[in-house]
């Protein structure tokens, strides 16, 4: 019964047969007989066709809300109890951390901590944080400032630093009473939706009117396009200095600075484990001085 649930979750992300099999290393004719052997168990239909893809009826949502909390206590528990999972620590993180300074302070912690298995998934902020809340992933490291139920819980790293990527990398001067219009984050990202109240209160403060003029997915993808003259970019810092964009290049914001918090997210139960413990004492050690630290090349 568990593992069917388990691949009704899959599937129900996945959204086809075979994404779902992929992702659980097992074949589409095993999804389909796990799924109809939950139906057949349940009295009722938890999946339907659309189209190509195939998506949760009412009965099998509420199925997976109901289980949801009993399968990712499962799972803990399994980990804590189990002594070959004792030293593993399967995380998510956000792919503008990863590909910036995240693998750097990664390989710092790993290094500190040489007992402990270090299992690493990129996804956006959002992604990786549902994948605390099933119990897939142990933890998030991600662009958040979030409140949660009472079992899950965010701790804050750092506030990293907003800058922008002038257009064709000409400099410029940031002047009061002007409009300065940007090339920005997606509006359903995780920094976007702590930077736009911030912005709107700053630009007040500042005298300097923000405005969106464009939105990308990627961080990276905004930053290249404003170094070949689409526009100016608003990134994050790690984003910029990633890409040998030199910090003389970069327009900073004025005080205080617009910049975006970064924390570790994860049940209260898993922070109590010794592993990741350490993990988060030597990772608050590590970031500031690897978000802050300017390479010789840049």
């Amino acid at each position: 019964m568990i593992e069917n649930i388990e691949t009704l979750a899959a599937l129900s992300e996945a959204g086809t047969m075979t994404k779902a099999g992929t992702r659980l290393r097992i074949s589409q004719s095993a999804v389909s007989k796990r799924i109809d052997a939950l139906e057949s168990a349940m009295g009722r239909k938890l999946v339907e066709p659309v189209g190509r893809r195939v998506r949760l009826t009412a009965a099998g949502i509420q199925l997976l809300e109901k289980t949801a909390p009993f399968m990712a206590a499962l799972k803990e528990a399994v980990a804590v109890e189990s002594p070959v999972q004792a030293g593993r620590l399967v995380i998510g993180i956000s792919e503008s951390i990863l590909s910036s300074w995240g693998s750097r302070v990664l390989a710092g912690v790993a290094q500190a901590i040489p007992q402990m298995e270090l299992v690493i998934n990129a996804h956006r902020s959002p992604v990786a944080i549902d994948h605390v809340r099933s119990g897939e992933y142990m933890l998030a490291l991600c662009a958040d400032r979030g409140e949660y139920s009472a079992d899950v819980k965010s701790e804050p790293l750092v506030d990293e630093p907003m800058v922008l990527v002038p257009s064709g990398l000409e400099p410029f001067q940031l002047r009061r009473d002007t409009t300065v219009p940007v090339i920005t984050i997606e509006p359903h990202a995780s920094t976007w939706v702590h930077l736009k109240p911030r912005i709107r209160a700053l630009s007040v403060r500042w005298n300097i009117h923000i405005e969106t003029e464009q939105t990308l997915q990627s961080f990276a993808g905004i930053a290249q396009m404003a170094r070949c003259g689409f526009g100016h970019g608003l990134v994050p810092l790690g984003i910029a200095r990633a890409l040998g964009i030199s910090d003389r290049g970069l327009i900073r914001f004025p005080e205080p600075g617009l910049s975006r918090p970064i924390a570790l997210v994860g049940r209260s139960t898993t922070f109590a484990r010794p592993i990741v413990r350490s993990f988060h004492s030597i990772l608050r050690k590590t970031i500031p001085s690897n978000l802050m630290s300017c390479p010789e090349n840049i």
